[in-house]
């Protein structure tokens, strides 16, 4: 019975190995568009991607996924969940993210499943939404604080250009 992983960074070390055993294993690239749950991790710039059960069990490899074992992919995505976050359709990077799966799917003929979702590490996530393009509310708080540093002519001003 595989084991569930424990860490975060055994999450992302699947992810890297997924790139790697899928260039070399046909089996595994026919199930590609049945994964609906990704996890991405970034690297030089560089998205990578793998799918739940293949990144939720400790030392995955191609061989043991397409074994047919019996493996849960409610419990990695549970388990995943401490360390991942869903990233909205209508979030900035979603796009980024989706063109980046489906372009890594298309090298080997697949699309992504229709119900697809994609996570990143919170930890990325949380930083680039800090940093990144952050979305409109981050924009207004940073508007507002902006604005409150300002003589109030100032304001008046920005307050009448709106």
């Amino acid at each position: 019975m595989s084991t569930l992983v424990t860490t975060a960074k055994q999450a992302v070390r699947n992810i890297a190995r997924f790139s790697h055993e899928l260039d070399a294993s046909p089996d595994l690239q026919s199930r590609l568009s049945y994964a609906r749950a990704w996890y991405a991790h970034r690297e030089n710039d560089v998205w990578h991607f793998g799918p739940s059960k293949f990144c939720g069990y400790q030392g995955m490899t191609a061989a043991e996924y397409v074994d047919d074992d019996p493996r849960d992919g409610r419990r990695t995505e549970r388990q995943l969940s401490q360390w991942f976050t869903e990233i909205s359709e209508d979030a900035p990077l979603y796009e980024e993210l989706a063109i980046g799966l489906t372009a890594m799917l298309a090298k080997h003929g697949k699309v992504p499943s229709a119900k697809m979702r994609i996570n990143v590490s919170t930890e990325f996530y949380e930083i680039y939404s800090a940093t990144g393009e952050p979305d409109d509310r981050a924009i207004t708080d940073l508007l507002i604080a902006v604005a409150r540093r300002l003589p109030k002519i100032e304001r008046e001003r920005v307050r009448s250009a709106l």
